[in-house]
């Protein structure tokens, strides 16, 4: 009996033994990056797409889900992670890829919330005409808004990259867009041979809001200014990541554009 119950003891220490057991070494997470979502496509996700908030905004409605008490007119909102950004303080992105597109929109009550076509060729603005509203419309009754889609990367306050987003510009905000793309082209760097455009993802830029007005309306609308070269602040890892991604636009982001 006496050697039962220490056979018995000596099974329990065991086990006890092995449940104590260190946990393994933190998996390389890095290393199993993608895992998971190997054939998750850009039908299958939703455009992260960073506004400005305006009074109608659904974030500014206390009666709507979405409503954040700490919002306000003129703040910068990414409406799928949900991240808030006061205007006046701004937030950092890194412009990855450029694409501009012709939107198609129903009128506003018969619009289904997004556009109802996306045209790449400019040419279809020679089938419209200004409309009394000025709106450029197509013969369907449809307007066609010039838009400006910038794919950038969010930095964090250490610059390091934190979340994409697609800022779209058009209308009012169709002039600083072109002004955004003109300061990326004219960027220059010495190199071996002499003197170059970096790369858009090698650069950095403050996005801001102000209030703007004309006769009859307000509006918030973007300041962008330059920030900083890229290189300069960040770790050649996170340097790479942005490289990647800029490719992964240029291969997805007409697909992305067409779906949202």
């Amino acid at each position: 009996m006496v050697q039962a119950q220490t056979k018995n003891a000596s099974a329990k220490a065991e086990v006890a033994v092995k449940k104590e057991a260190p946990l393994p070494a933190m998996l390389d997470l890095e290393a199993a990056s993608g895992q998971g979502s190997e054939y998750v496509t850009a039908r299958d996700t939703k455009l992260p797409i960073l506004k400005i908030l305006y009074a109608n905004s659904k974030v500014l409605d206390e009666s709507d889900g979405k409503y954040i008490e700490t919002a306000k007119q003129g703040d910068i909102y990414n409406e799928t992670t949900g991240s808030l950004y006061k205007g006046k303080e701004g937030v950092i992105v890194v412009p990855c890829l450029y694409i501009n597109t012709f939107n198609e929109w129903k009128d506003r009550g018969d619009s289904p919330g997004r556009p109802v076509g996306i045209h790449t060729d400019p040419s279809v603005m020679a089938q419209t005409s200004r409309g009394d509203d000025f709106k450029d419309r197509l013969p369907n009754g449809n307007y066609i808004e010039d838009t400006g889609n910038h794919f950038v990367y969010i930095l964090d306050k250490d610059y390091n990259p934190i979340e994409t987003a697609l800022i779209a510009m058009k209308s009012t905000q169709k002039k600083k867009s072109k002004t955004w793309n003109s300061m990326i082209q004219s960027r220059r760097l010495q190199g071996k041979k002499g003197f170059f455009c970096p790369p858009s993802w090698a650069t950095s830029y403050k996005l801001t809001t102000t209030k703007e007005s004309n006769s009859g309306n307000s509006w918030y609308g973007w300041i962008v200014e330059f920030e900083s070269l890229v290189k300069l602040i960040l770790a050649k890892k996170n340097l790479n990541k942005l490289n990647k991604t800029q490719n992964q636009f240029r291969s997805n982001g007409n697909k992305a554009i067409r779906i949202v």
